[in-house]
């Protein structure tokens, strides 16, 4: 069995290599983001009365907190 080090960073990762990962892991992420803005307005379009069941913050306009957020 053949072993491979690399004793260049000491641990640390390069710049490039960080730079790398970045950009391999961009598929997953917007995937990631994509389904959880699916997500999110499946849970909006629900009633109010099943959102307030499960917990889920309501989307009332006239609530002054939710004006000072927009």
């Amino acid at each position: 069995m053949t072993t491979i080090s690399y004793h260049g960073s000491h641990g640390r990762p390069s710049p490039l290599s960080a730079l790398f990962r970045n950009v391999t892991d961009l598929p997953a992420r917007l995937q990631h983001e994509w389904r959880l803005r699916q997500t999110q307005k499946m849970l909006e379009s629900l009633p109010a009365e099943i959102r307030k069941d499960i917990g889920w913050p309501t989307s009332d306009a006239s609530n002054p907190a939710d004006l000072r957020g927009r």
